[in-house]
C-alpha cells in the first residue's frame, strides 16, 4: 500500500511542478466540437502574467510567467511559458488546451511524460474528461486518474479588485488506482480562466493563486 500513498502525494504536486518533456499520450477522434479561437490561452511571445500565491499561513509568493518561445514536441507546436524556476509547454487546438509536463521525482517515485488536457472551452457545463498518470519506482508502478469537470461557464469573476468576463471554472479531482479500483483522493484544485487572459485564479486546499496583472504582446 505504500506506493499508493506516494501516488497521492504526487497527484497533489501535479499543478505545481511542470516542465517540458517528450509527449507520450495520443488522442482519439470523436465528434468535432464547435469552432474555438483558443481565447483562454493568449500566449504570444513576450506576453507576461504576474501572480501572487497565498497559503493557509498567509505566506505570499509573487512571480511572473513569460511566454518565451515556441517549441515542437512530436510534431506539435507548443508555447513555452514560465520563469527561471518552472515552465510548461502549452498548446491549444479546436478549443482543447493541453500541457506537456513531467513531475519531479518524489522519494524514489516518479511520473514522467505527462500530457494533461486542463481546459476545454467549447463544451457545456457538466462536461467531464480524464487523464491518467503512472507513478513508477524501479519495476513497481501504480496509476492515478485526474478528472476535470466544467463547473461554470460565461461567468464574471472578481480577482484582486478587477472583474473578468466570460470566465470558465474547471474542477480537478484525483483518484488513486488501488487493487484495480479508483479511490478518490479528493479535489486537487478549482481553476478559473478568463477570456483573453488565461488563468486568473487557482484554488487549492493549501493555497490560492490569483492574477495580479498581465501584458499581452501582438
Amino acid at each position: 500500500m505504500k506506493k499508493h500513498y506516494f501516488l497521492i502525494a504526487i497527484l497533489f504536486m501535479v499543478t505545481a511542478l511542470f516542465s517540458c518533456s517528450k509527449e507520450m499520450s495520443t488522442e482519439g477522434e470523436g465528434n468535432l466540437p464547435p469552432t474555438s479561437h483558443c481565447d483562454y490561452a493568449p500566449y504570444t511571445n513576450g506576453s507576461s502574467f504576474s501572480y501572487i500565491n497565498v497559503n493557509r499561513s498567509k505566506d505570499t509568493v509573487a512571480y511572473t510567467l513569460t511566454v518565451s518561445e515556441d517549441t515542437t514536441i512530436n510534431g506539435i507546436l507548443y508555447k513555452k511559458v514560465g520563469n527561471d524556476s518552472v515552465f510548461t509547454c502549452s498548446n491549444c487546438k479546436d478549443g482543447i488546451y493541453t500541457q506537456v509536463a513531467s513531475i519531479l521525482t518524489f522519494q524514489g517515485y516518479s511520473a514522467d511524460d505527462l500530457k494533461l488536457t486542463y481546459l476545454k472551452d467549447n463544451v457545456p457545463v457538466g462536461t467531464m474528461w480524464q487523464d491518467t498518470i503512472t507513478v513508477s519506482n524501479g519495476g513497481a508502478s501504480t496509476s492515478g486518474i485526474l478528472e476535470f469537470t466544467v463547473m461554470e461557464k460565461d461567468i464574471t469573476k472578481a480577482v484582486n479588485g478587477k472583474d473578468y468576463a466570460s470566465v470558465i471554472a474547471i474542477k480537478m479531482d484525483a483518484y488513486a488506482i488501488v487493487l484495480g479500483n479508483p479511490v478518490s483522493v479528493g479535489t486537487i484544485s478549482t481553476s478559473y480562466y478568463g477570456k483573453g487572459v488565461g488563468l486568473i485564479e487557482a484554488d487549492q486546499l493549501q493555497d490560492t493563486t490569483r492574477i495580479v496583472s498581465y501584458t499581452l504582446q501582438p
